[in-house]
Parts: C-alpha cells; sequence; structure tokens
C-alpha cells in the first residue's frame, strides 16, 4: 500500500511540473514582453509577461521544441532539454524585421477614409467579442475585422466603442494582416501597437497611431485589424468585453481563440475602426 501510495506521488508530481524561462534582450538584458512561445507538438502556446517570464504548464518531452516569436527579435527554437540547463533565453534583434520606410508620392491627392464601423449603435443588442479565463487568458485570442484598402493607406487612429470591461485591467495588441481567401494570412510588419483597458473604461477608446509610420500599401485589397490580449488582471475567474452590436453582412467580426485555431467568422459588428489618410 504504501508503495503504491509513493508512486501515485511520483506521478503526481511529474504532471505538476512547469517549464518556466525568461526572455531577454542579448545586448541590453532587458526582459522582452509579450512574446509568442508555441509548440507544435501539443499545438499550445503562451505569451511573456511584462517581465519576459512564461510558463508551460504541458507535460513536455525533454526533445519537445519550443518557437520563439517576438516582434524586432530573430526567431529562436529551443528543446525543452537545453531550457532546463538555462532558462535564459536572449533575442538577437533583427533589423529585418523593422518596418519598411514608405513615402507617399509627392503629387498624390489625399483623401481620409474610416475603415470599419463608426456607429456606436443604439446598445439594444450587446454581445462579448471575447471570453478571457484567469487561469489561459495568455493563449492568443484575438479579435477584429476585415475592410477593404481604398488605396496606400497612411493609418492615422484606431478607434473601438466598448459597453463594458469585466476585467480589473486588460493590454491588448493591435495587429494588421493582409487578406488571403476570405481570412487573415501574413502580418503587417509594423511597431508594436498596445491599447490598456481598465473597469473604468467604456465609451470610444482612441489609439493615435501617426507616430508609428503603419502604412497598407495599395497592392493589398483587404486588410484585417485585430486586438490580441497579452496581459490581464481579473478580479473573478472569467471576464468579457462587451460591445453594442448589429447584424451585419461587411464588417464582420472575426475570432480565433488561441494561436493554433483557425479563424471564424460571425455575422454581426462591433463598433471598431481605422481612420485612415489614403494617397491616391
Amino acid at each position: 500500500m504504501k508503495k503504491l501510495l509513493f508512486l501515485l506521488f511520483i506521478s503526481f508530481v511529474a504532471k505538476a511540473q512547469t517549464i518556466q524561462g525568461t526572455l531577454i534582450n542579448s545586448e541590453t538584458k532587458e526582459p522582452i514582453p509579450y512574446a509568442t512561445i508555441k509548440n507544435g507538438e501539443l499545438k499550445k502556446s503562451v505569451l511573456s509577461k511584462s517581465d519576459g517570464k512564461f510558463v508551460f504548464n504541458e507535460d513536455l518531452k525533454d526533445d519537445s521544441l519550443l518557437e520563439i516569436e517576438a516582434w524586432g527579435f530573430e526567431n529562436k527554437k529551443i528543446t525543452i532539454s537545453d531550457l532546463k540547463k538555462n532558462n535564459i533565453l536572449e533575442l538577437v534583434e533583427s533589423v529585418e524585421l523593422l518596418p519598411e520606410m514608405i513615402i507617399p508620392p509627392a503629387n498624390a491627392k489625399i483623401s481620409y477614409k474610416n475603415y470599419g464601423r463608426t456607429n456606436e449603435g443604439s446598445g439594444l443588442m450587446k454581445a462579448q467579442a471575447q471570453t478571457y479565463h484567469k487561469d489561459d487568458y495568455d493563449k492568443g485570442t484575438e479579435f477584429g475585422i476585415i475592410v477593404s484598402n481604398k488605396g496606400l493607406s497612411q493609418l492615422e487612429s484606431f478607434h473601438i466603442h466598448l459597453s463594458e470591461n469585466q476585467a480589473k485591467k486588460l493590454i491588448l495588441k493591435l495587429q494588421f494582416y493582409e487578406v488571403k481567401n476570405g481570412k487573415p494570412s501574413k502580418k503587417i510588419n509594423h511597431e508594436e501597437v498596445f491599447l490598456s483597458i481598465t473597469n473604468n473604461d467604456n465609451g470610444w477608446l482612441v489609439l493615435d497611431l501617426t507616430e508609428k509610420n503603419i502604412f497598407i500599401d495599395s497592392d493589398i485589397s483587404k486588410f484585417a485589424f485585430t486586438l490580441k490580449l497579452v496581459d490581464a488582471d481579473f478580479d473573478s475567474e472569467s471576464a468579457s468585453l462587451l460591445f453594442n452590436t448589429g447584424a451585419t453582412v461587411s464588417n464582420q467580426l472575426i475570432l480565433k481563440f488561441s494561436e493554433y485555431e483557425n479563424w471564424t467568422k460571425i455575422p454581426f459588428s462591433i463598433p471598431m475602426y481605422i481612420k485612415a489618410k489614403v494617397y491616391k
């Protein structure tokens, strides 16, 4: 009986083990926050926290491979066995990943365009775009919309109307994608942009993008812009973002519940748009 209990204890400890690491800049030694750490074998992913630390609560073998992606840094791959030997991982800055400088034509005609839904809605119908859970919010949940591009577009500001945030605090990363076969595909490279939301925030929230130098090339017929949760503080086990919604066939909401899941289209819209300067 004692031997059986001992074996059960050993089994429990093995399953309870976690894989931990810390990401730092190889030059400055500063932590790298909100990087994506993926394991293709289990199709699981987590994000590094604001201090660069990450935790994988999965039963991974020593030869399992982790892939690390962080904006402005070269991708890195490491086995679990190597991570156990040294869990301080240095990432090398990559010049190739810096955004391309685009200079609009001097003689171009300039117009202004709002991409997305600018109407905040009546508030008669509300829905949650995402529900976040305290124990797995860092798995790569993301939501946004797809819009048609009207020319070489310089993005000036991001706008979103929020009815309610049930979490104490959320930090979301604004991302842009090219669209292929009706779904987001290749990421459009740009400087990182973050939206911080507290439970006191509602109504229109605005991010100024004028200093970010983000362009959507005229060759891109459609693009998507999304918000990806990268950090959170909860008062309860789960929390949702609530929006005034409306049924629509355009600017439909798109969702992805983890880094490895496919995008899903939902036939309603939320008040969310990009203000842009368009050159033709």
